[in-house]
């Protein structure tokens, strides 16, 4: 995988000094962007030992992660994701061990976006309200979600009204060094040549219209000069805050482990109901335990009676599925099954069996859990669980009735 990119971090035309800091690898597999915030310099303490903690920590492994990205086997994924956030978590108890040093700097905290490039495929961990963008062609993207009060009310069904009159609205929910045990958010995106992503503080985004504005923006230039002129355009703006920009552009993507992309498998798992109203970024953050797996004509996916731990989505081929021998239906490509062990451990009640060579999307019900255990995402995908526990009983419960209609009847 080749990658070109560049960088800058500029003060503004407000602030008096640069609580914003950026950290990059040179072979261009590592990126880090942060913005401190914390009185008596604390905030630009916060950012630097965020990005040069991350960056130290992961450096030495570099070689191995990208391995692990070419490899592409769930448990290298979870491994390289794993150490993503390790290190992230690591940067956060520096802080602390800062702060504990240092009681002046009490409430210094900073966001952090990162960013580790390997096999065609972003892998992204992201803390508090920095951004990064997806660049594709003349239309850009919002790839993290900032985890401010705003944000948080909008996935509790609060009114846009009731959002905007809320006088906390902009403040953040999560920051390393916040409250201790910061959530990350992990997302994973398969890119193509040509694609760009810009990493940026707020002191650029608050200026832009949208996402494809940014694109306008950017276009024509190499990564260089493309933070540049992003940085000088936000300081014509007023530069209220500090800017600071990284831009990354993919020169060649390599050969992905994968052969169904990131939209792909988005669009795919669009359609079950247990991802339904899912944002495009809430999507990203499932394809970390999204997983292929190609199966061979006449291999059993699924044994009837035993216990249920993975949902399958057939993407490709075709399925039969029987119980107790007797065939039951056919699974064509669209199709999922299995979904019922992401809420339960019971045995199979059917063997699905590959009549043809067949591709299947994976979760796995560990991973699904894990979703589920706090933030909006868990809220969202909780809801969807009830909702579709719903409709199977009264299913079931319609069933039963026209049973009991029909037996009325003889």
């Amino acid at each position: 995988m080749r990658v070109k990119s560049g960088g800058v971090s500029e003060v503004g035309r407000v602030r008096d000094h640069n609580e914003d800091f950026y950290g990059v690898d040179p072979k261009g597999h590592i990126f880090v962007v942060a913005d401190g915030m914390g009185g008596h310099a604390a905030g630009e303490v916060a950012s630097r030992t965020a990005c040069e903690g991350i960056v130290r920590a992961l450096l030495p492994h570099r070689e191995m992660l990208a391995k692990m990205a070419d490899d592409g086997r769930p448990d290298s994924r979870q491994t390289l994701i794993a150490a993503l956030r390790g290190a992230v978590v690591a940067a956060e108890r520096t802080i602390f061990d800062m702060v504990a040093a240092a009681p002046e700097r009490k409430g210094m905290a900073t966001t952090c976006d990162l960013v580790f490039l390997g096999a065609g495929t972003a892998f992204i961990a992201h803390v508090g309200d920095s951004r990064i963008y997806l660049l594709r062609g003349d239309t850009g993207r919002l790839l993290t979600v900032d985890h401010t009060v705003a944000n948080f009310l909008k996935a509790q069904g609060k009114s846009p009204l009731e959002i905007a009159n809320h006088p906390h609205k902009d403040k953040l929910i999560r920051a390393l060094g916040m409250s201790g045990g910061a959530e990350i958010d992990t997302l994973q995106l398969d890119l193509r040549v040509g694609d760009r992503l810009v990493m940026c503080s707020d002191g650029l985004y608050r200026y832009l219209k949208n996402p494809t504005h940014l694109a306008q923006l950017y276009a024509g230039r190499g990564p260089q000069e493309a933070a540049e002129a992003l940085c000088h355009f936000a300081l014509e703006c007023g530069g209220d805050d500090n800017v600071t920009v990284v831009c990354i552009e993919v020169a060649d993507p390599g050969t992905r482990p994968s052969v169904v992309e990131t939209d792909s498998k988005i669009s795919a798992l669009g359609n079950l109901s247990l991802f339904r109203n899912l944002t495009y970024q809430e999507m990203l953050q499932i394809m970390p335990i999204t997983y292929e797996r190609r199966i061979e004509a006449g291999i059993d996916i699924i044994c009837e009676g035993e216990p249920g731990e993975e949902l399958y989505l057939l993407v490709e081929g075709a399925c039969e599925v029987r119980t107790e021998g007797v065939r039951l239906a056919t699974i064509q490509a669209g199709r999922a099954f299995g979904e019922l062990s992401l809420v339960d451990n019971r045995p199979r009640s059917a063997s699905v069996t590959a009549t043809e060579m067949c591709r299947v999307l994976v979760i796995h019900r560990a991973d699904f859990e894990r979703l589920t255990q706090s933030g909006p995402l868990a809220t969202k995908l909780l809801w969807n669980v009830i909702h579709d526990l719903a409709e199977r009983l009264r299913g079931a419960s319609d069933r039963i009735r026209e049973q009991g209609k029909r037996l009325g009847d003889t």
